[in-house]
């Protein structure tokens, strides 16, 4: 296990998706505005437990960062020189199925929330997560 690569690609990718989490939702509730904190079950603004949704993006990319280290060599590579055909990017579109979908499905399925909140958490998915790919594969030197 290379622990250094570990280390740097949970922090670079933590910031990463920190700062694409506030983007893609901040267009979300431009597109379709809601009320982040009127949404049912959500904590207050004030209670000091909801400073740890700043440290979802850094959870998130510790793990992921684990679990590329593992299957870097099994994640296929187009050879044609393209980011969109690498392991980070195959390794995002893994993301996407493992994270995105179901988190997505089982929130439609059983909460009633508002338009912007999904197309925030799509975008974030669907562009975060081959990103996030990408650059594990350039901090590994694994590039396609």
């Amino acid at each position: 296990m290379d622990c250094k690569k570990i280390l740097v690609s949970g922090i670079a990718g933590g910031i990463l998706l920190l700062v694409l989490q506030l983007a893609f939702s901040w267009i979300g509730n431009l597109v379709a505005p809601y009320d982040v904190f009127a949404i049912g079950g959500m904590r207050q603004v004030t209670d000091p437990l909801m400073n740890l949704f700043y440290a979802y993006p850094f959870v998130l990319s510790f793990a992921a960062a684990v679990v590329f280290n593992r299957v870097k060599g099994s994640l296929g590579c187009g050879g044609d020189g393209c980011p969109c055909s690498g392991p980070g990017f195959s390794f995002g579109l893994i993301l996407i199925l493992l994270v995105t979908v179901p988190s997505l499905f089982v929130i439609f399925s059983t909460m009633t929330y508002p338009a912007g909140f999904y197309i925030g958490n799509i975008l974030f998915g669907l562009i975060g997560f081959p990103v996030l790919g990408m650059l594990y594969a350039r901090i590994w030197g694994v590039q396609g």
